[in-house]
């Protein structure tokens, strides 16, 4: 899970990339900023989670509720993060492509 966690963290910093050198500002550009924004926050929250579940001992009875309940608020978080980019995904397709993908703001990097 750890290295969907990554992939989506490094999609989403080249989105909030792009959308920060994009010269149009309506709704839908400000629409999928917020959710960029709400996508890394929840992958940084998915991490922590992460981090303690790895920590954690399963083999401990009483630890293994509480370890079952960050397991499933990762899995949560996990669908949450998928969904949210699968909205910026569409709201970023619908806008004109030359203004969010234009090479030379690529090639001037």
């Amino acid at each position: 899970m750890k290295y969907f966690n990554i992939s989506f963290l490094a999609s989403n910093a080249m989105q909030l990339r792009t959308l920060i050198r994009q010269k149009q500002h309506d709704g839908i550009w400000i629409a999928s900023l917020i959710l960029v924004c709400i996508s890394i926050i929840v992958q940084i929250i998915l991490a922590y989670i992460l981090i303690i579940i790895g920590k954690g001992d399963i083999r401990n009875p009483q630890k293994q509720t509480k370890l079952e309940k960050y397991n499933n608020i990762a899995l949560f978080l996990t669908v949450l993060i998928s969904i949210i980019n699968v909205l910026i995904n569409a709201f970023m397709s619908t806008t004109n492509s030359v203004n969010y993908f234009d090479r030379s703001l690529l090639e001037k990097s």
